[in-house]
């Protein structure tokens, strides 16, 4: 009997992540797009612009659905306002679910597994299932950085520089105010003093450490930043920098790895395309801009043999202060792989 219950859940389970296959369809003359199933059947309406590439021949595998453009008519923007619906995202069943704000032309990245949305003319934010995490009640937001989002209220507006190219928020009355934020949408205070070197340091004042693991994770993160050969890669003009790896998003079914961003400086820049990826087996990937995964022996020694190409061809070895040959040869010994 408990063997029976046990195949009936297991196929249940099976069933739950078997999901119907979605395409993208564009309208006969391109103008338009919508998304339909693999029987046909429109499951949202071609109603968006098709000026982005949209993929028609794959299925969508993403949780939500997601266009750039919105299906508003006539709507007029004010062009002094930081909340701009920039697209609208949908659940698989063509359900709507949130606008996404506007960032660099299009909808907002994610960042540390969360991004931003407009609604009511206020600002929250979403997890990549299209939950509302932290509702929309900001006056703007920045997106989270090292576990911290930056929120304004009491009334900010966007204004732009001389060029017009760019633009900022700025108060607009003496109730105007901002503070940080942690993932749980509470406001964080200051220390009165850092007592850790992983603090997070912002405008002059230090914010604590905001990371919490389990033991398998800690061990995920300390193995991987005792990789030396990442800071040479990473930062090879600055000795100063340490590599500085953080866990900002765990396994999930439609991305069974954990994802390690990588911090550098009291401030906690992030490293833009440096994240890395460790499955449940403890493999280490990079996602290279094909949004492929590659082992990361592999990527590193990639980078490595360039770097020995490109001196062959005339670079000195004080332009890339690296001992390529070297570390080709000591990551031959590293086994590149965590001990889940």
């Amino acid at each position: 009997m408990r063997k029976i219950i046990l195949i009936l859940i297991l196929l249940i389970g099976k069933l739950a992540f078997t999901q119907e296959k979605l395409y993208y369809f564009y309208t006969s003359d391109s103008t338009l797009v919508g998304v339909k199933n693999e029987k046909g059947k429109i499951i949202i309406p071609a109603q968006f612009s098709g000026f982005r590439i949209y993929d028609t021949e794959n299925p969508i595998n993403e949780p939500t659905i997601e266009f750039w453009g919105t299906s508003f008519k006539n709507k007029k923007y004010d062009k002094d306002n930081p909340r701009i619906e920039a697209g609208e995202v949908y659940d698989r069943n063509g359900k709507f679910l949130y606008y996404p704000q506007w960032f660099d032309n299009g909808n907002d990245i994610w960042e540390e597994g969360l991004r931003r949305y407009v609604e009511k003319n206020k600002m929250g934010f979403v997890d990549w299932f299209g939950k509302k995490v932290l509702p929309a009640k900001w006056d703007f937001a920045t997106q989270f950085n090292y576990g911290y989002a930056i929120v304004y209220t009491g009334g900010w507006k966007r204004e732009f520089d001389k060029g017009g190219e760019h633009s900022f928020i700025a108060p607009i009355s003496k109730k105007s105010t901002s503070y940080l934020i942690n993932k749980k949408g509470i406001k964080v205070k200051p220390l009165k003093k850092s007592n850790n070197p992983k603090d997070y340091l912002y405008e002059g004042k230090y914010y604590p450490y905001p990371f919490v693991y389990n033991n398998i994770e800690q061990k995920i993160v300390d193995e991987i930043n005792q990789l030396e050969i990442l800071t040479e890669i990473n930062h090879p003009f600055d000795k100063k920098i340490i590599n500085h790896y953080e866990i900002v998003n765990r396994p999930n079914k439609y991305l069974p790895y954990y994802e390690l961003k990588n911090f550098y400086g009291q401030e906690k820049y992030n490293s833009p395309n440096n994240s890395l990826w460790v499955n449940k087996k403890g493999e280490i990937f990079y996602k290279n801009y094909d949004y492929k995964f590659i082992p990361l022996k592999e990527y590193i020694r990639k980078i490595l043999e360039r770097i020995i190409e490109d001196q062959k061809q005339g670079y000195k070895t004080k332009d890339y202060p690296i001992n390529a040959e070297k570390q080709l040869k000591e990551i031959k010994k590293i086994d590149f792989k965590i001990k889940m």
